[in-house]
């Protein structure tokens, strides 16, 4: 490492398909001791394969904001949120008796 360059660390959190060549990527970075969560279009085409300009970064001291403003979207969208699906009904086993 030379001097005054700063270490990143990057933890990929997880994707989402935009298209057939686009994906959002969520990254958690540590860029010199401040953890920031990245959102970032990463392309995979012909040209080009990676991660593009299209995103921003947010240090985690705004996530909740962040979060909370995606909610309030959602509401003056009508987005309804997914009900969550009943797990199955685990049988137990038992034993047979000889």
């Amino acid at each position: 490492m030379y001097e005054g360059e700063k270490k990143v660390t990057v933890v990929k959190l997880g994707e989402f398909k935009l298209n057939e060549t686009s994906v959002l990527v969520i990254n958690k970075t540590d860029y010199s001791g401040e953890d920031r969560i990245d959102f970032r279009v990463w392309v995979n085409s012909m040209k080009y394969k990676g991660p593009t300009k299209q995103g921003f970064t947010l240090s985690l001291d705004k996530m909740q904001d962040f979060m909370d403003f995606v909610a309030k979207l959602k509401e003056k969208a009508g987005i309804e949120p997914k009900k969550a699906e009943p797990e199955p009904v685990k049988k137990k086993k038992t034993k047979k008796r000889e």
